[in-house]
């Protein structure tokens, strides 16, 4: 799978309502405004709710950054909502009927399912997993989504760490605290990623972070974060750690060996044992790591490696496997001690 495809019943996303009420439904107010302007709406309404779900007032100008839109045209599809129905204007704010809510709580179920997707199945890249399911999100029925939750396997979080809506309509308590707050030299788990604004969520994807992996702040200063990060040594800006949650080890995990690196800065010529494959490794690309035998124990060396950063070739069970950096840069590995 490359990228989901919107559904051929999106014109009738919001199930129709029958006899009497067909008249007054706020679904089929919604489903006649023109397609851009209900996705708008439909935009604006997921950002009610998550103003809601924050405990934030919804002022037009906040409204505006979360949806990236302009105060005036903000105000227009605020003004399209509230005709048909979906939110209304309160003392501290704009505030979702319970029409709205239900029409947003899909919207954000479709859209961190999508991204749970793009992540088990697609080669698709972190930093555009935000961009294809917004554009898709839109095209799902109810149904939809509730068959592809059941075929995930009905995740509590995507692959950022966020929260997705059950299909009552609860929301998981999210995990963790924020980065900033952590303890000096105290391990613990990258939690949440926040994916927007999505300028600055590619800046964070590029830095190599990822929903899962074990990580301690070595130093904090004023302007940055010092991490390391399974093996990486990572310095985060402010606005960049201030996007982090993170939580402590369960039971069941331990922090990554002291001496553990990335098979990527393996010297040529070393041997090294696998430690695991990092959460940064997913979907296809993981299975067949695993099925190639980088699997948790097993010992492999740095045969062969290409100039200028070029493919490396290692040797695992007796058979040469060429890796690009960024896959090798996936990999936890021990080095071996010399004639081990």
């Amino acid at each position: 799978m490359n990228e989901p495809r919107p559904s051929s019943q999106s014109a009738r996303r919001h199930d129709a309502p029958s006899g009497a009420e067909a008249a007054a439904s706020p679904g089929e107010k919604l489903a006649a405004l023109r397609l851009a302007e209900r996705h708008e709406v439909e935009d604006l309404l997921r950002a009610l709710f998550e103003c809601e779900h924050h405990g934030h007032a919804a002022s037009d100008a906040r409204l505006a950054g979360l949806t990236g839109a302009s105060r005036a045209s903000v105000l227009k599809t605020l003004a399209r909502a509230s005709a048909a129905g979906l939110a209304e204007n309160a003392e501290d704010g704009w505030q979702l009927t319970p029409a709205g809510r239900d029409i947003a709580v899909l919207i954000m179920r479709a859209h961190r399912l999508i991204e749970t997707q793009l992540a088990r199945e697609s080669s698709v890249p972190p930093s555009r997993w935000h961009e294809v399911a917004h554009a898709h999100e839109h095209g799902l029925t109810r149904d939809e989504v509730n068959r592809l939750a059941d075929r995930l396997d009905n995740p509590r979080f995507d692959p950022h760490g966020d929260p997705i809506p059950t299909r009552e309509g609860r929301i998981p308590e999210p995990e963790g605290q924020p980065l900033l707050s952590w303890r000096l030299e105290e391990t613990g788990v990258i939690a949440h990623l926040e994916d927007e604004p999505p300028s600055l969520f590619a800046h964070l994807v590029a830095t190599g972070l990822f929903a899962g992996m074990r990580f301690r702040v070595a130093e904090r200063r004023p302007d940055a974060s010092v991490l390391l990060v399974e093996g990486r040594s990572i310095t985060l800006p402010a606005e960049l750690a201030a996007m982090v949650r993170v939580r402590p080890l369960l039971e069941s995990e331990t922090p990554p060996p002291a001496a553990a690196i990335r098979l990527s800065d393996l010297p040529r010529g070393a041997a090294a044992d696998v430690v695991t494959l990092l959460p940064g490794c997913i979907g296809g690309e993981r299975s067949r790591l695993l099925d190639l035998g980088f699997v948790p124990g097993s010992r492999l060396e740095h045969a062969l490696q290409s100039p200028f950063n070029g493919p490396a070739a290692f040797r695992v069970r007796g058979t040469l496997i060429a890796l690009r950096r960024e896959q090798a840069e996936q990999v936890l590995v021990v080095p071996a001690a010399a004639g081990a």
